[in-house]
């Protein structure tokens, strides 16, 4: 199965519904082909499903009236192998699945579970209510479709749209199995006048496309319908994603590291940028990382170098978009005898060198302002570079990826062969080096910097007064003297930036 867009990876999909024994075979065949349909359409975006399992009610013709065992023979049909991933979350009652169920079913199930396909999820017999497993499925679920019904459809989607989780109902006229209600068709009505209650963030213009998604009167496929179906999900969830303040604000300065940024975090070059309040163009970017969950990033860029326009930006930004985390990637210049050309360098404490007093005498007495990773940033941070075998792998995939290929040799200086970084002391000031005997009395103010740049005091400053964590992730690009080779100004840029898109993903303690 194809999963190339990873939106709904980890989300559960509640299919809410019934059909009375007296509706017409016809509609209740209809109703089965297009959740086999969806079903297939759900896992291949990632998805997967939650159920109430129980007996099987059929009418006079043998036809089911419930979805759930529907459900779980086309993820059986869907996915014959073993799975890595939970698609199906049974919930389930051990003395119901023994009394309704049949042989083939509760071995059906067994054989998912032996699978690694899905898993149970118990409820007490003697708590058993049609209340208490609409309560089980509605914390499981993350999305509904509803699809006939009556009470038990109503009251669930009442569940879903106090949490804030989308609802989307269906047309198809199948009635109820215990005739006690409208179920979707009620939804629908509700959802025509209020859309943003059942879909919060995209209600309104899913509102006007619920006549196309018609099983009633379908003009299209029910493969077709299904696809879209699963498209507004998706679009739901990016929408509520892009609402929410950021996981993590990766900042750049210049031009050349926001280029490489863009492309670590796959941001096309046709994607036009955001604005906030206050002017500032921001990209949006989604890192899934390994558990399947998604980091949501901000991109933004001074525009410029300098602590000063740093900390003012980073104050701004942090106002106005709320982060959990801050990242600065970019461009550094290394001391020639510590760092090689195109090495990644992550900052273990940031030296503010150019704080000082001016003495009695014409004196001036240096008084920089050291300040050290937060334990957690800290913690972070050394588990990501103790695991350097995997890291090496995916650094080397993703270097490739972004062309990031170094010369063999420069003119200018040692060049870098290992790809995974290092933690290391920065010192940043407003002078752009270019003088190494000025660069190394930097190592008078602290005795292990190894690294120079213009942004990062500016930036951990910002951090501090809003008390937001922060990192600073830099590329050498030259040595701070003369000899320059400026191919490794957007080389080091990349590498900068795949490290942090890495780092971000497989590095980052992010609190859901």
């Amino acid at each position: 199965m194809k999963n190339a867009n990873k939106t709904l990876v980890n989300e559960y999909f509640l299919l809410a519904g019934s059909i009375s024994d007296t509706t017409d075979n016809s509609l209740i065949d209809r109703a089965h082909e297009f959740v086999r349909a969806f079903v297939t359409r759900v896992l291949d975006a990632g998805a997967g499903f939650v159920v109430y399992l129980s007996s099987e009610p059929v009418n006079l013709d043998q036809k089911p009236l419930l979805f759930d065992w529907t459900v779980v023979r086309a993820i059986d049909a869907t996915l014959p192998g073993e799975s890595p991933k939970v698609r199906l979350k049974v919930v389930v009652s051990d003395a119901r699945m023994q009394l309704k169920a049949s042989p083939e079913q509760r071995v059906l199930i067994n054989r998912l579970v032996a699978r690694g396909i899905a898993e149970s999820v118990t409820i007490d017999d003697e708590l058993l209510t049609g209340g208490n497993v609409g309560d089980e499925q509605t914390n499981i679920a993350s999305a509904m479709v509803a699809l006939g019904g009556g009470k038990g459809v109503l009251d669930r989607g009442r569940k879903m749209v106090k949490k804030l989780l989308p609802v989307l109902p269906l047309d198809l006229q199948l009635g109820a199995n215990s005739e006690d209600g409208q179920g979707a068709l009620a939804i629908m009505k509700a959802f025509r006048a209020q859309p943003l209650t059942y879909m919060p963030h995209t209600g309104e213009e899913v509102a006007r496309k619920l006549s196309a998604l018609s099983l009633q009167e379908p003009v299209l496929d029910f493969d077709e319908i299904a696809r879209k179906i699963v498209d507004i999900f998706e679009a739901e969830v990016l929408a509520k994603r892009a609402s929410e303040p950021p996981d993590v604000l990766v900042l750049t300065a210049l031009p050349i590291e926001l280029a490489a940024a863009k492309q670590a975090f796959q941001i096309g070059e046709e994607i036009f940028a955001s604005r906030t309040a206050s002017g500032f163009h921001i990209w949006s970017a989604h890192v899934t990382r390994p558990d399947g969950t998604f980091a949501n990033c901000i991109i933004a860029s001074f525009g410029g170098a300098g602590n000063v326009d740093a900390a003012a930006t980073t104050a701004l930004l942090l106002s106005e978009l709320r982060p959990a985390h801050v990242v600065m990637l970019g461009i550094a210049a290394g001391m020639r005898d510590k760092c090689k050309l195109g090495e990644v360098v992550i900052s273990d404490r940031m030296v503010a060198y150019e704080g000082g007093a001016a003495l009695e005498g014409g004196k001036v007495e240096a008084r920089p302002e050291i300040t050290k990773l937060r334990t957690k940033v800290q913690q972070d941070l050394n588990g990501y570079l103790a695991n350097t075998t995997a890291a090496r792998v995916r650094l080397e995939r993703a270097y490739s990826a972004a062309e990031v290929v170094f010369p063999i040799e420069t003119d200018a200086g040692p060049i870098v062969t290992d790809l995974m970084p290092r933690p290391a002391t920065i010192a940043s000031g407003e002078l752009l080096l270019r003088d190494p005997v000025k660069f190394r009395a930097l190592r008078e103010l602290h005795g292990k910097t190894e690294v120079a740049e213009m942004e990062g005091a500016g930036v951990f400053a910002a951090c501090a007064q809003r008390d937001v964590p922060v990192l600073v992730i830099r590329g050498i690009s030259d040595f701070g003297d003369s000899l320059k080779d400026n191919r490794f100004h957007a080389l080091a840029a990349k590498a900068a930036a795949v490290v942090t898109a890495d780092y971000v993903a497989n590095g980052l303690s992010i609190t859901s």
